[in-house]
């Protein structure tokens, strides 16, 4: 999510509904797990670099930041698990009192400089894993969670706050494995309830 054009008054009230829903609970320097984000913990050892330690230090001086990809790819900083992002670079920001910070999935490594050109992404192949790995598969390569439309059962697409009660294996996914990222393009997995009749 780019908050550049947002009023930094906004910005921090966000950032810090973000922070109190998207921390879990792995030891410093562990990689985030959905498992710990999706079926969230509340209490957070972050390690140093990461993203919402970051942040928690910018609203504690007052000010106001946007959160962008340190790379070309252009993916949306996921809010909701900023846990999964490691802070790289900063700049000083169009207002007076802000800054724009930059981070990777943890992942990747941080670039040296902004917009820096990586490999675009694949989509990986998560047909047949259960949903709770396929997901952290996907939050770990830098999909944003409001892009991700979970069909579950037979029903309909879940609103976000469901996809904490979601077991069962994916048995459908859309984009197919191998397709290059696109910010623009959602991703959507079909999850059977328990096991997939047919694949």
């Amino acid at each position: 999510m780019n908050l550049k054009k947002l009023d930094i008054g906004i910005a921090l009230t966000t950032v810090v509904a973000a922070l109190s829903v998207g921390c879990s609970s792995q030891q410093p320097g562990q990689t985030p797990t959905a498992a710990r984000s999706v079926h969230a913990s509340a209490s957070a050892s972050l390690p140093a670099d990461s993203l919402p330690v970051k942040m928690r230090s910018e609203i504690r001086k007052g000010i106001g930041f946007s959160v962008r990809d340190a790379t070309d790819l252009h993916r949306p900083v996921d809010m909701q698990h900023p846990e999964f992002w490691r802070f790289c670079l900063s700049r000083k920001g169009d207002s007076p009192k802000s800054v724009d910070l930059a981070a990777v999935p943890y992942e990747e490594k941080c670039p040296t400089h902004w917009d820096a050109h990586v490999p675009a992404l694949k989509m990986p192949n998560i047909t047949g894993q259960s949903f709770e790995h396929a997901y952290d598969t996907l939050l770990k390569k830098g999909y944003n969670s409001r892009f991700i439309d979970v069909v579950y059962g037979s029903g309909d697409t879940l609103d976000q706050q469901d996809i904490p009660r979601v077991q069962g294996d994916v048995c459908k996914q859309y984009p197919q494995p191998g397709h290059p990222f696109d910010a623009s393009e959602s991703v959507k997995l079909y999850v059977a309830v328990g096991k997939c009749l047919h694949r």
